[in-house]
């Protein structure tokens, strides 16, 4: 088996890890939500559900990169440059929540565990599908019997 056959399977394990990941961030605000209801702080609700909402669209997307990814193996290249996109929109929100802030939520100041896990996976992701869109490349021009330098050479003349 190929390496880069191993770094697609450990790119599907990053996608759903990340998945899980979000579903337990969803549940944990789930929980917050009902408490909030229980002890009578309506302020919150909106501001509760937009983040459940958030949370379990982000590992929808996740399920559905594990399924395309282990599909496409190393056929097509949109796999992994989508999973390495989302990712990047991730950690920019991310990032936005914690320091401009995001509509209706605002500014986050917590910054716990499950966050950083998640962007260690999230930056996994990242690096894990540079890698393979790069291999992929290399394969075919290799299948193409394409040189890069020959490629270089057309596009400067």
């Amino acid at each position: 088996m190929r390496i880069q056959n191993i770094v697609v399977y450990l790119l599907a394990v990053l996608l759903f890890s990340n998945a899980i990941v979000y579903l337990i961030v969803a549940f944990q605000e789930y929980g917050d939500l009902v408490e909030f209801q229980q002890i009578g702080i309506d302020g919150e609700t909106q501001e509760k559900h937009l983040e459940i909402s958030v949370f379990v669209g982000a590992s929808l997307i996740y399920l559905g990169l594990v399924v395309w990814v282990l599909k496409s193996r190393l056929k097509n290249k949109n796999p992994y440059m989508v999973s390495a996109v989302f990712s990047v929109i991730m950690i920019g929100i991310y990032i936005a929540s914690r320091t401009i802030g995001v509509p209706v939520v605002g500014v986050e100041y917590y910054v716990g565990r499950i966050d950083i896990v998640s962007k260690i996976l999230q930056a996994a992701i990242i690096g894990i599908a540079g890698y393979l869109i790069f291999a992929i490349r290399s394969m075919y021009i290799k299948e193409q019997g394409i040189s890069e330098r020959s490629d270089r050479r057309r596009e400067i003349a």
